[in-house]
């Protein structure tokens, strides 16, 4: 039975469920006593901590999505004001997902909690006043981008801030040593359409479409799609209706394959870091409905989607966004970065550059004595 303090902690997607996992184990580390509950995934749960809710159950992806799920996250929020009022916690950590976690963060302020922001939501891209409200219920904000700080600086000067690296840094190399079930002379191009439902159905079909075209430009190709945790083979079997010749769909090992294939085809997201953090040239896309674009797009505050192009300041990878996101132009894109070497060399030396930016490992390690020690203060 834990006999420390109390953290609640909020994630509400698969990347931030993995996150919040190894921030809990680097507080454990620190505090063995604390003890952990709140929403989270597979991840988070497995680091002990006692889940409220499920972020597989909140996971979404745009306005339009919202309305179908919208007893069941109101049901979670409730739940969570609950537990918060009951227990008291000693710090709140929320981490991203800020659409949820704004209405956390203000519950949890109205009853005199701290709250610790992990991972910025992305108001520097849309909703800059955003900010500002934040500060209103936030004791601290770990940051792990390092444009970031200077942003709330400008836009919320009363926040504390602190860059803390990425926690991507801290994760292990990935292991080599079992080969991918693929050709061993082959040319290899991984294919990332995301981890939801909504992007595979709308991605999948388009990175397949491009696999197509571009094996015809250029014999020896092979693909492989690294199936994100939580999909499976017979998921996704509804849009493998027209596939290029040699395709290889793997569970799992997403960050193998970006680290031995020649290109990736990738969707906006994190996996565009993790595959900058691998070295590995790409071309990006996106695409979402309609509705959700046009609120998107009247948003968006900033030059590109890709987190390498921001971090880069420039758009070091293609991007090709919404109706610019065609078989045709993506085949055209990835070819250009398969045979050009002095793009290729030019892109691979950018991508080596935006991984020294994000800071070196420890990230998790630095947020859990930030949160210590704001507990500590509470005193």
């Amino acid at each position: 039975m834990a006999t420390g303090p109390s953290v609640v902690m909020v994630a509400g997607e698969a990347s931030g469920d993995q996150h919040a996992a190894r921030l809990a184990m680097a507080l454990r580390e620190l505090a063995p006593g604390l003890s952990l509950s709140g929403i989270g995934g597979p991840e988070l749960e497995a680091a002990g901590a006692h889940l409220l809710s499920r972020s597989e159950d909140l996971a979404l992806v745009g306005v339009a999505e919202v309305l179908p799920k919208l007893r069941v996250i109101l049901g979670a929020l409730r739940g969570l004001k609950r537990h918060m009022k009951k227990t008291r916690p000693d710090l709140v950590i929320l981490v991203d997902f800020p659409d949820f976690n704004f209405r956390v963060g203000k519950a949890a302020k109205k009853l005199g909690l701290k709250v610790l922001y992990y991972i910025s939501p992305q108001v520097w891209a849309w909703r800059p006043k955003r900010a500002r409200k934040m500060a209103s219920f936030v004791e601290h904000l770990a940051c792990v981008f390092p444009f970031e700080p200077e942003f709330f600086r400008l836009h919320a000067p009363f926040l504390p801030v602190s860059f803390v690296g990425h926690p991507l840094l801290d994760e292990p190399e990935p292991d080599l040593g079992v080969p991918l079930p693929v050709p061993e002379e082959a040319e290899l191009v991984g294919l990332l359409p995301g981890s939801r439902m909504s992007e595979i159905s709308r991605l999948l079909p388009l990175l397949l479409a491009a696999a197509k075209k571009l094996q015809e430009r250029r014999e020896g190709l092979h693909f492989v799609l690294p199936l994100a945790p939580g999909l499976s083979r017979e998921k996704v079997e509804p849009f493998l209706k027209d596939t290029p010749r040699g395709l290889t769909i793997i569970p799992g090992r997403a960050r193998q394959v970006m680290a031995q294939s020649k290109l990736l085809l990738v969707a906006s997201g994190t996996a565009t870091l993790q595959a900058a953090l691998a070295g590995t040239p790409g071309v990006v896309v996106y695409k979402t409905g309609g509705f959700n674009y046009l609120v998107a797009r009247s948003l968006i505050k900033v030059e590109h989607i890709a987190m390498p192009n921001l971090i880069a300041g420039h758009r070091l990878l293609p991007e090709l966004i919404q109706g610019e996101a065609t078989a045709e132009n993506l085949a055209a894109e990835a070819y250009e970065l398969l045979t050009d070497q002095a793009r290729r060399r030019q892109v691979q030396e950018g991508l080596a550059e935006v991984r020294r930016r994000l800071g070196g490992p420890g990230a998790n390690r630095r947020v859990a004595e930030l949160a210590l020690g704001m507990m500590e203060d509470k005193h």
